[in-house]
C-alpha cells in the first residue's frame, strides 16, 4: 500500500509549498497597508516586530523539540516483605505514559533455551527474563510516585535479592511536531541513523540517511540517497543532500565503512534474482563512485529467493569488520531465511546463520498461513539484531558475536503474547495457524532504543500507533500517540544517545484530511527510558567484589600483548579463549582451575594479524565475552 502515492505526494507538497508563499505575499501586503495607518516611534516598533514574524513564516524555524528526561534511585533498597515499594520518578520535557518492568538480574547464563507464552511461542535463551511489567501510568511534569507490592506477573512474592527495574515512557498526550518534510517514513523508504562520528564520538546533531525502493527489477535505474541533519529546519528543501547510484531494485539504507564515512555500501536486487552489493564513494550532491577494487570487479553477489515483484530488504548492517546481509523472503512461498556475514573490507563471505526453524514453516504454510515469512527489517545496538516481519508473526533478537549458531538467539516472538500477532483469536477457525497475510499488523520496521526495547508501527489495528517489545521480546501490547486514527502507520525510527533530538519518530497521517500530503515527513514524539537496581538491605557495592566480572584488557589497542583481568565468586574451572572476527577460535590463553577473587592473565598476539579480536571468560555458569584492538 502505498507506493503508488508517491509522485502524488511530491505534487501536493510542491503545491503546498507555492501556497505557503502566495499566503507569506499577502500577509506581508496586508502588513504594509496597516503601517501606512501608525505614525511614529509606534509604527516603527509595530514594523519591526511584524517584520520579524514574516521572517520567521518565510525562513522557518529549526527543529528544536521538548526532550523527554526521566530520573528515579539508580538503587532501591527494598524488604521484600510484602510492603509496597515506593519509587519516586520525575519527567521532564513533555508528559509521560509510564510502564515499570522487574527484571532478573545476571541470571541470563541460567536461562537455557526457554519456551513459555501461547504454545511456547515466546523464547528466551541466555538473557535476564522479565518478572513483572505494569500497566502504563500517565504522570504529568514534576515528581510522581510509582508503586511495586513486590510481587511477579502471576502474584506471587519475588525473593529478596537483586534485580534490575526499568521504566519506559512516551508522550502521549502532545501531538507530534515535524522534524523534517524533506526525509519520508514511508513503508518502504529505508533509513540509517548515524549518530556517532567515524572515530566512535557522538555528534551534535544526528543524520538520517535514506534510499527510496524501486521494483524495477528489468534495468539499473538511478537512485538518489538522501542526507538529512536533524535540527534542521523541518521546510528548507535545499538542506538535502544528497548522492546518486545506479543500481536495480533498493533493498536497504546505506551502510558505512567503519572508521571512514567516505565510504558507504548498498544492497540492490538486480533482474536475475540476484542480491548486489556495491561500495560507493559518497559525492555531495553529485553521483556515487563505484569501487571496483572492493569484492569480485566492485561487487558481492549471492542468490536468493524472492518471488520478482517482492520488496527485499532489510539492507545492510555492519558491525565492526562484519557486514550483515538477509536471504530471505517476505512474500510467504519461501524456504530459506538466513543471515550472511561479509567481509567489510575484503567483500567475501565469512559465514551464514540460518534462521529458517523460526521464520520458515512448510507445515503452518500448507495449513493456510504465512510463517514462511522475513525477515524483512532490523535494527542493532550492542551487539544484539532485532528482526522482524511485516507479514509475519515472528520477532527475534540474536547476539552478532555469537560462539555456537545454536546459541545465536537470545529471544523469539512468534504469536506468544498477543503483541506483533496475526490472526490470533480464540475462536479462529485455525487458531494454530501464525497469520493470515490479510490481517494485520503490518509491522514494516522495528526500532530499539538503548535500553534494547524494540517498537514497530501497528498498520491495519485501528487507532492504535505502535506494539512493543521489552528486552527480552515480552509483549508490552499496543499504545496510541495523541490524535491517532486508524489510518497508514509507514513506519517508526528511534534516536536514543542523550542528544537534544532523542525520542520517537514516526508518520503522521492523522492531522487532517489530506492523507498525501500529512504522509510525507518524520514527526516527533518525546520519549525516554531508563534503568535501576532494586536489592534488599545487603549493599549492592559490597556484592560486586565478590561476583563474576571480566574487565576491558589493557592496553587496549595493544602491540603485541595484552593483560585480561576478571574476577570470579567462587573457586571453579576457569577458561579464557580468544576468537577472531569469523568466529574461529585463535588461542587458549588459560585452562585451569582457580580459586575465588581477581586474576588477571596475559595473550601474546605475536604472529597474528591485526584486527579486531573477541576474548571470552567462563567460570562455572558465568560466561562473558568483550573486543579488543591488535594493532600493528
Amino acid at each position: 500500500m502505498g507506493k503508488e502515492k508517491n509522485s502524488s505526494e511530491k505534487m501536493l507538497n510542491n503545491e503546498g509549498g507555492v501556497a505557503r508563499q502566495r499566503l507569506y505575499v499577502t500577509e506581508f501586503r496586508g502588513v504594509f497597508t496597516n503601517f501606512k495607518k501608525e505614525s511614529g516611534m509606534k509604527r516603527a516598533l509595530i514594523f519591526i516586530g511584524l517584520a520579524l514574524l514574516l521572517i520567521s513564516h518565510v525562513y522557518g524555524l529549526n527543529f528544536s523539540p521538548s526532550v523527554m528526561k526521566l530520573s528515579a534511585p539508580g538503587t532501591i533498597v527494598y524488604d521484600f516483605k510484602g510492603t509496597d515499594l515506593k519509587i519516586p520518578v520525575t519527567v521532564n520535557g513533555a508528559p509521560a505514559s509510564v510502564m515499570l518492568l522487574i527484571y532478573t538480574k545476571d541470571q541470563g547464563s541460567s536461562v537455557q533455551k526457554v519456551k513459555n507464552g501461547y504454545l511456547g511461542w515466546h523464547y528466551v535463551n541466555m538473557i535476564d527474563t522479565c518478572l513483572y511489567a505494569a500497566q502504563p501510568m500517565q504522570f504529568g511534569l514534576g515528581a510522581n510516585t510509582l508503586t511495586w507490592n513486590g510481587k511477579n506477573a502471576d502474584g506471587n512474592a519475588v525473593p529478596a535479592g537483586t534485580y534490575t527495574y526499568y521504566l519506559w515512557a512516551y508522550d502521549n498526550v502532545s501531538l507530534r511536531i515535524p522534524m523534517s518534510r524533506q526525509v519520508e517514513m514511508y513503508a518502504w523508504a529505508k533509513h540509517t541513523i548515524v549518530t556517532h562520528d567515524q572515530d566512535g564520538k557522538p555528534l551534535a546533531k544526528p543524520i538520517v540517511y535514506e534510499s527510496y525502493e524501486n521494483n524495477s527489477r528489468t534495468d539499473e535505474t538511478i537512485h538518489n540517497n538522501k542526507k538529512w541533519i536533524v535540527g534542521s529546519d523541518p521546510d528548507d528543501q535545499g538542506l538535502i543532500e544528497t548522492c546518486a547510484t545506479s543500481e536495480w531494485n533498493d533493498i536497504g539504507g546505506v551502510a558505512f565503512l567503519p572508521g571512514n564515512y567516505k565510504y558507504f555500501f548498498k544492497c540492490s536486487e538486480n533482474n536475475k534474482s540476484m542480491k548486489v552489493i556495491r561500495k560507493w564513494d559518497w559525492v555531495p550532491n553529485g553521483v556515487g563512485v563505484l569501487q571496483t577494487d572492493w569484492g569480485e570487479d566492485g561487487e558481492f553477489k549471492y542468490s536468493e529467493t524472492m518471488p520478482t515483484g517482492w520488496d527485499s530488504g532489510p539492507g545492510l548492517l555492519i558491525q565492526d569488520q562484519w557486514m550483515l546481509t538477509i536471504n530471505g523472503d517476505e512474500s510467504g512461498a519461501g524456504t530459506e531465511s538466513e543471515v550472511i556475514y561479509v567481509d567489510v573490507d575484503q567483500g567475501s563471505e565469512i559465514k551464514r546463520l540460518d534462521l529458517s526453524p523460526w521464520y520458515i514453516n512448510l507445515e503452518d504454510a500448507k495449513a493456510g498461513g504465512q510463517s514462511n515469512a522475513g525477515p524483512n527489517g532490523w535494527q542493532t545496538r550492542n551487539g544484539k539484531v532485532m528482526t522482524n516481519a511485516f507479514c509475519s508473526c515472528m520477532n527475534l533478537m540474536f547476539d552478532i558475536y555469537y560462539e555456537d549458531e545454536g546459541e545465536a538467539i537470545l529471544w523469539a516472538n512468534g504469536n506468544g503474547d498477543y503483541t506483533g500477532d496475526h490472526n490470533f483469536e480464540a475462536d479462529s477457525a485455525k487458531p494454530w495457524v501464525c497469520n493470515d497475510y490479510n490481517v494485520g499488523p503490518y509491522k514494516y520496521n522495528i526500532a530499539m532504543d538503548a535500553n534494547m526495547f524494540s517498537c514497530f508501527p501497528s498498520f491495519d489495528m485501528g487507532a492504535v500507533s505502535f506494539g512493543l517489545y521489552a528486552p527480552d521480546g515480552t509483549g508490552l501490547s499496543y499504545h496510541a500517540f495523541a490524535g491517532e486514527a486508524a489510518v497508514y502507520k509507514s513506519g517508526m525510527e528511534v534516536i536514543d544517545y542523550g542528544s537534544p533530538y532523542d525520542g520517537l519518530y514516526t508518520s503522521n497521517h492523522s492531522g487532517g484530511d489530506n492523507i498525501y500530503e500529512l504522509q510525507t515527513g518524520w514527526f516527533f514524539i518525546a520519549h525516554d527510558t531508563i534503568g535501576g537496581i532494586i536489592t534488599n538491605q545487603v549493599s549492592v557495592d559490597e556484592n560486586v567484589p565478590a561476583g563474576f566480572s571480566v574487565a576491558q584488557n589493557s592496553p587496549n589497542p595493544f602491540n603485541p600483548s595484552t593483560t585480561i583481568a576478571f574476577s570470579i565468586p567462587a573457586a571453579d574451572n576457569v577458561t579464557v579463549e580468544v576468537f577472531n572476527m569469523a568466529g574461529q577460535k585463535v588461542d587458549t590463553v588459560v585452562h585451569e582451575f582457580m580459586a575465588a577473587g581477581t586474576h588477571s592473565v596475559t595473550w601474546d598476539a605475536s604472529g597474528l594479524s591485526a584486527g579486531a579480536y573477541f576474548y571470552t571468560v567462563k567460570s562455572g555458569k558465568f560466561s562473558k565475552t568483550a573486543k579488543m584492538m591488535l594493532v600493528k
